[in-house]
């Protein structure tokens, strides 16, 4: 069976409490970011803000576009944030920080 990529159907994300006490998350795929009030929150609004923004770029008439639009990385400390949050996750566990994986969603099409 031919090796089909599903890792590439995972985003990887990240949390962190803002200095104004809110959450933030970050996909670093598609380069998004959310705002909510708890940690639950950001991963729901993330997850909205992933289908909606899959949708428009598959909704485009721009069809040379849709592939830049699907590897639109977060710039690199980002990257370095998503990591060091990592790394510190796995030494001791900081409430205000957290990492999740986001899914792209996609429904497969099909005739009758």
């Amino acid at each position: 069976m031919p090796d089909v990529g599903l890792d590439r159907l995972i985003l990887r994300c990240y949390g962190y409490r803002s200095r104004k006490g809110t959450y933030v998350g970050v996909c670093l795929e598609l380069n998004l970011a959310v705002e909510a009030e708890s940690q639950e929150a950001v991963r729901k609004k993330m997850a909205e803000a992933i289908s909606s923004y899959m949708e428009t770029v598959f909704d485009t008439d721009d069809k040379a576009s849709i592939s830049f639009l699907l590897t639109r990385k977060a710039p690199l400390r980002d990257w370095f944030s998503y990591y060091f949050i990592h790394l510190l996750f796995y030494i001791k566990r900081f409430p205000n920080n957290f990492v999740f994986k986001e899914y792209i969603p996609f429904q497969l099409g099909h005739t009758y």
